[in-house]
């Protein structure tokens, strides 16, 4: 995969919003929805990891890795607690 191509990818990721959705009105079957999207992201994230892992960009993606990350545990103890 290319350099811009992964740029691309973490310029997308960052240009959503900061805010996430509020997971705590949503229903188990919107919660399962929302968590499909983030894994679907997670997964296309996966994919522009860049190779040198001292790079500035690497730092990016593992920072914007760990925030998917904190995102899809919340919805899955909200499921949870659901349950």
């Amino acid at each position: 995969m290319e350099d811009k191509e992964k740029k691309q990818g973490l310029r997308l990721l960052h240009s959503l919003p900061e805010e996430e959705p509020d997971i705590w009105g949503m229903n188990p079957a919107e919660l399962r929805d929302y968590l499909d999207r983030l894994y679907a992201l997670r997964k296309d994230l996966d994919s522009r990891e860049p190779g040198d892992e001292e790079s500035e960009e690497y730092e990016d993606w593992a920072d914007a890795h760990e925030n998917l990350e904190d995102r899809i545990d919340e919805v899955l103890d909200r499921l949870d607690e659901l349950k």
